[in-house]
């Protein structure tokens, strides 16, 4: 708590905003492998390798950020395997962690079996079946339990809410979708030719603008419930970010509104206004994981006591950064010692559907 804008009045501030972004990137970068193996659109298919290292990657930054949270890695080990308290949610999500990073490891090996030719057929079903479960799996066992772990706090009316853990799940898709849309624009620039075809891309901008409409939707009724709620904690949480928290606030809903309406109206004039839309989504998602995080802290459990402040210091800030660089450092060197779809046949061939 030195080091940081932390205290017991507010324990949870940008690490835990970051653990769950990642968590939701993780979770998102799934949908890359339903599309390929449950809806047969192989045109995706050059992605389908960097979304599972890109699901991985973003799990072990998210974990990293727990790790600098709790400070030790010993004691964030106990749970659940010492500390077992089956009453908490904390036990329950510490466990599918494990879970989840074991199901992305195996279709990641029977993938890259597939890609290199050596696959048998049992091998080819178990990589198409891992990656159609990752997604239930991902959404509804890893991420919208993130969202209980918000919504189950009696005491932190802006948290309590029923919707919190669909809404975890759906922004997962909003960040992952983003995520992988712009990796694939990022990718194609640097390498000099298309990693998928541009009907590829606009279909991911599709899929991305249908995420964000479910996602604003529900922050439609996170306000319509807040405000006929009466509940004056959760209206003094809303009085936050209309003032201190504004910026933030701007950036999420305005993030949504301009990121829709660029893949609404521009996403059939250049790959360029895609990837700001991407860009726009992501930074969108971030800024509602950190309102979210904050916010729920900053309100007084009780009306004698002062509003929790909370602004990350510069310690916190480099961590967050260097957890983020280290794990594009990661997945810069597995791109280039794994073998990926893309280099095994060409993308756009006779094997490509579009929708």
């Amino acid at each position: 708590h030195q080091v940081t804008g932390l205290s017991d009045a507010a324990p949870w501030g940008l690490y835990i905003s970051g653990f769950v972004f990642f968590v939701g990137a993780s979770a998102g970068a799934t949908i890359i492998g339903l599309m390929i193996h449950a809806f047969g659109r192989q045109d995706y298919a050059p992605l389908g390798t960097r979304a599972i290292l890109v699901g991985m990657l973003s799990l072990v930054a998210a974990v990293l950020f727990i790790t600098v949270d709790v400070g030790s890695i010993p004691r964030m080990m106990n749970l659940p395997w010492i500390w077992r308290n089956p009453t908490s949610m904390f036990m329950y999500t510490s466990l599918t962690y494990y879970l989840f990073g074991l199901l992305l490891l195996g279709e990641l090996y029977y993938t890259i079996k597939v890609t290199r030719g050596t696959a048998t057929n049992g091998d080819k079903k178990r990589a198409k079946w891992l990656a159609i479960a990752a997604v239930p799996f991902a959404l509804v066992v890893v991420h919208a339990p993130h969202g209980a772990l918000f919504a189950v706090i009696k005491a932190r009316e802006f948290w309590n809410n029923p919707l919190l853990p669909p809404h975890f799940a759906v922004v997962a898709l909003v960040s992952g979708t983003g995520i992988m849309l712009l990796l694939a624009l990022v990718t194609s620039a640097l390498n000099g030719r298309q990693l998928v075809r541009k009907e590829t891309l606009s279909h991911m901008g599709a899929l991305l603008a249908f995420f964000i409409a479910l996602a604003g939707f529900l922050d439609f009724f996170d306000w319509i419930v807040f405000s006929y709620s009466g509940k004056s904690a959760g209206n003094e949480a809303w009085k936050f970010l209309t003032t201190t928290h504004l910026p933030l606030s701007a950036l999420h809903v305005g993030g949504y509104i301009v990121a829709f309406l660029i893949l609404i109206f521009a996403r059939g004039r250049g790959l360029g206004w895609l990837a700001v839309a991407s860009v726009v989504a992501i930074v969108a998602v971030a800024a509602y994981r950190y309102n979210l995080t904050t916010l729920g802290m900053a309100v007084p459990l009780f009306g004698f006591l002062p509003s929790a402040e909370y602004v990350p210091t510069w310690s916190e800030l480099s961590l967050a950064l260097g957890i983020v660089a280290a794990v594009v450092l990661a997945y810069s060197v597995l791109v280039k010692v794994l073998p990926l779809e893309d280099q095994a046949r060409p993308s756009g061939g006779s094997s490509a559907r579009t929708a």
